[in-house]
């Protein structure tokens, strides 16, 4: 056997014990490009990353409102160009002294994409009151970090909060490789609302499977309970910005206990992943960019509600059952 084949599906062996397996599918033709999804009260909030709007669902995965987020001029035919996109990768909610937020930030991969929007909840009169984040000092800063990024652009393409961090997952490409890049709560509110410098992060370094030579590259969080859950996709891309083949997707997890252990970039810490496939064991060929998690019925099993990017300017809904024993 080929030696980088054989070391290739030993690690794909040692990160797939877990299974994700799709149990229905929600198509959305004018939903462009979708990129990141939270629980909303009664449903989901979702946003695409070439597209100006914040989109509501409701618990049956229907589309039932669309909130403007900044200017529409660049989207008349249903998507921004490329070159002009802000890239809204992720989308999380936190509260800040008795009030709801939802934070959507761009990748960092190209100028127009150093931004960031803060929504405040409840949208009232389909007008949500919007702040935009100038986040290009700290997007330069990590940028400047060679252990980050490498010789690759920054592209951050996860985000969450709990109780007292923030996590931002830095994508992996090419030799670069999966960071999870931490701030405290605290001093990240100080940087958002009182426009405080914010301290570096911590950085923990993370492997993930491989398929084909290509290894998978994070594209979403969630933290629930002890564990930062992730989506992971492989794509053959040249680069952050440029879109290419996408091999498939995983979902997996990350013990948050076990985040001291990955603080070695020579020594990054394997977790747990498996490769989405369908009931009857299809591989998904699709780009899955984000996800929420929820408590299954089971001990070991949690809903997965993802979000996956066609790159023609269409959205899916995947529900997804995960069994982490």
């Amino acid at each position: 056997m080929d030696e980088k084949k054989k070391s290739v599906d030993a690690t794909e062996n040692e990160n797939t014990k877990p299974s994700a397996t799709i149990t229905a599918r929600h198509f959305y033709k004018y939903l462009p490009s979708g990129s990141g999804i939270e629980i909303a009260p009664e449903g989901f909030y979702v946003i695409g990353d070439d597209s100006p709007f914040l989109y509501r669902l409701d618990k049956n995965y229907k589309q039932i409102a669309k909130y403007e987020l900044f200017d529409t001029t660049n989207f008349k035919n249903g998507r921004i160009p490329k070159p002009l996109k802000p890239d809204l990768e992720s989308l999380a909610s936190f509260t800040y002294k008795e009030k709801s937020y939802l934070f959507t930030i761009g990748s960092g991969s190209a100028e127009v994409r150093k931004k960031a929007y803060l929504i405040e909840l409840a949208i009232v009169l389909k007008k949500p009151k919007v702040k935009e984040i100038d986040l290009k000092g700290l997007y330069d800063s990590l940028e400047k970090n060679k252990t980050i990024v490498g010789d690759e652009l920054l592209n951050i393409e996860g985000l969450d909060f709990s109780e007292d961090k923030v996590y931002l997952l830095q994508r992996a490409l090419n030799k670069s490789g999966n960071i999870v890049l931490t701030f405290d709560l605290s001093d990240f509110n100080a940087f958002l609302f009182e426009n405080k410098p914010l301290p570096a992060p911590e950085l923990y370094f993370v492997k993930l499977p491989s398929l084909q030579g290509y290894q998978a590259g994070f594209s979403g969080a969630y933290v629930l309970d002890d564990k930062l859950f992730f989506t992971a996709s492989v794509e053959r891309a040249p680069d952050a910005i440029q879109d290419g083949e996408v091999l498939g997707s995983y979902v997996g997890y990350i013990t948050l206990s076990d985040l001291p252990k990955a603080v070695s970039q020579d020594k990054p810490i394997v977790v747990k992943a498996a490769q989405v496939k369908d009931s009857k064991g299809k591989t998904y060929i699709g780009k899955i960019e984000s996800l929420v998690v929820e408590k299954g019925n089971k001990n070991g099993n949690y809903k997965v509600v993802a979000i996956s990017d066609d790159d023609q300017g269409h959205s899916e809904i995947l529900e997804v059952e995960f069994i982490v024993e």
